[in-house]
């Protein structure tokens, strides 16, 4: 999909500036009437400051600018922008998007010119993958929670460009991670099954080289059935899939270990924990480390639930209680084997990933630390706050003002969410980066609380937590039509759509229009 947005402005004190309002994937072309012939200093990109480009965004923040001398009178020409490259040899980057025609593309929200005089029209021709922009919707009485749903929202259309979840325009590439939280944003914002069926295509012949990254595959495959019901291409995947988990081995404690010092020179599989290294929260890494192997139970149990296979949710047990054994010192779990140290990571794993309860010493490490990780581990804390009777403490990270939040994003000038939480916590960060638009699902899914609990939404969960808001409205996409949610003062309005059926607290509801109080 094209969206060609112009721009008519004139020249003044030899200077024209564009705003598009939105930073989108796209090409520039420039039309011009100049008084006079002029070598004109063109430039576009994504960070602006006041009415001008900022020339030295740093990092990843795109700027591209180019010459060109012409003549008085009318002239039509095209910004030329150079061939994407990724700054890394190991990594491969999607294509094109054949509506591209060839030509490239960048992410970018201004354009201006130096040293003309006449009119100019700026025409910014914008990409889009198959996206629904009335599929989904969301607003609120609280007007900072409705920015943050635009803004994440937005995030899932302008980086389906490609037709894959890319992990922003300094790779172009997937990754399970990004992947994963790119696929529940954007099957709960309008996004098509198409770009999530692309995308894991792409991985499983394509694996990325964390630990956690390919054990994510499951999840990613797993909710792909969930919301779509495609059983089919599920069972396409399988065969690959359970190959890959087949390459974890587990050690004669029944964990995982990360790679030797000397295996890591050949690129081999090693833990993350989470990205960039100063989100980590001081997390110390051993030899068998907690965050993976937590990773590791879980993505064995989702096997159990795609294949049937039993033997996968025995092996999660062995994991289960090695973890348990090994991780569990007194009232705390523990980075790795032989840690005293407690990051959040430690206190938040296990517990979603219902290795333990979260009580007493834990429960109030994770309370106290805040958002002590990156956008990506975000999405983990906020669901888990929100579907485990800390709905305050989740209503405080998602709409707070501090460095690590997503108005610190949009107060930098940002349209789309960006890769870290500000450029001095990942200075090569780009801004274009879907894993960092996590309330793309999460304001659905818990605030609203709408889940599917069977393939395509046959049947779903409603469990909303609407905190201090007064009234909200959702609207959830579904293959067989969409859900709403009215919420008004404790009172539910739910319209259930064909062929599915609605659990909620208050019992079973049929298709139909139904009223309920929370």
């Amino acid at each position: 999909m094209i969206k060609i947005d112009e721009k008519y402005l004139t020249f003044e004190n030899g200077y024209v500036f564009a705003d598009f309002e939105l930073d989108a994937f796209g090409q520039l072309d420039i039309e011009l009437e100049l008084d006079a012939p002029a070598v004109l200093d063109i430039a576009l990109g994504e960070v602006a400051s006041g009415n001008h480009l900022n020339r030295e965004p740093g990092g990843y923040r795109i700027i591209r600018t180019m010459q060109k001398s012409c003549p008085a009178g009318r002239s039509t020409f095209a910004f030329e922008l150079p061939p994407h490259k990724s700054p890394y040899t190991y990594t491969e980057s999607v294509s094109l998007p054949p509506e591209a025609e060839g030509r490239e593309i960048t992410p970018f929200r201004y354009a201006e010119i130096i040293g003309g005089s006449g009119k100019v029209k700026f025409i910014r021709k914008a990409f889009y993958g198959d996206f629904d922009d009335n599929a989904a919707d969301f607003y609120s009485d609280n007007d900072n929670l409705n920015r943050i749903w635009d803004f994440c929202k937005y995030t899932m259309k302008a980086t389906s460009a490609f037709g894959y979840y890319i992990d922003g325009e300094r790779e172009r590439q997937p990754y399970e991670g990004d992947a994963w939280s790119n696929l529940l944003g954007d099957l709960c914002c309008g996004g098509s099954s198409l770009t999530a069926q692309r995308t894991i295509d792409w991985l499983l012949k394509k694996p990325t080289w964390f630990t956690e990254w390919q054990l994510i595959t499951p999840f990613l495959v797993h909710d792909y059935w969930l919301y779509t019901g495609d059983r089919a291409s599920v069972d396409m995947w399988l065969p690959e899939l359970e190959k890959l988990v087949a390459t974890f081995e587990l050690q004669s404690n029944n964990l995982l270990r990360d790679a030797t010092q000397e295996e890591l020179v050949n690129r081999v599989r090693r833990d993350l924990i989470d990205w960039p290294l100063g989100e980590r929260d001081g997390y110390e890494l051993g030899t068998y480390n907690l965050t993976p192997n937590c990773y590791f139970a879980a993505a064995l149990q989702i096997m159990a639930k795609l294949t049937n296979n039993t033997g996968y949710r025995t092996k999660s047990q062995l994991v289960k209680s090695a973890i348990q054994k090994y991780f569990r010192k007194g009232n705390l779990w523990i980075d790795n084997a032989e840690s005293t140290h407690t990051a959040l990571h430690s206190v938040l794993y296990p517990a979603y990933f219902n290795m333990a309860d979260l009580t007493g010493e834990m429960r109030n490490l994770l309370l106290n630390k805040g958002m002590a990780c990156s956008v990506f581990t975000a999405q983990f804390l906020l669901e888990y706050c929100f579907d485990k009777g800390l709905s305050d403490h989740a209503y405080k990270l998602l709409l707070s003002n501090d460095l690590r939040s997503y108005n610190n994003m949009l107060a930098q000038g940002a349209t789309m969410a960006m890769e870290a939480w500000d450029n001095s916590l990942k200075p090569n960060q780009d801004w274009n980066h879907a894993w960092g638009a996590a309330p793309a699902n999460i304001i659905p899914r818990c605030i609203a609380g709408i889940k599917p609990l069977e393939p395509g939404f046959r049947k779903f969960s409603v469990t909303p937590h609407p905190g201090k808001l007064k009234e909200f409205y959702c609207k959830h996409p579904t293959p067989h039509g969409a859900i709403e949610l009215q919420y008004k003062e404790s009172t539910c309005q739910l319209t259930v759509p064909a062929e599915t059926t609605a659990i909620t607290l208050k019992g079973e509801f049929p298709v139909g229009r139904h009223t309920f109080k929370l």
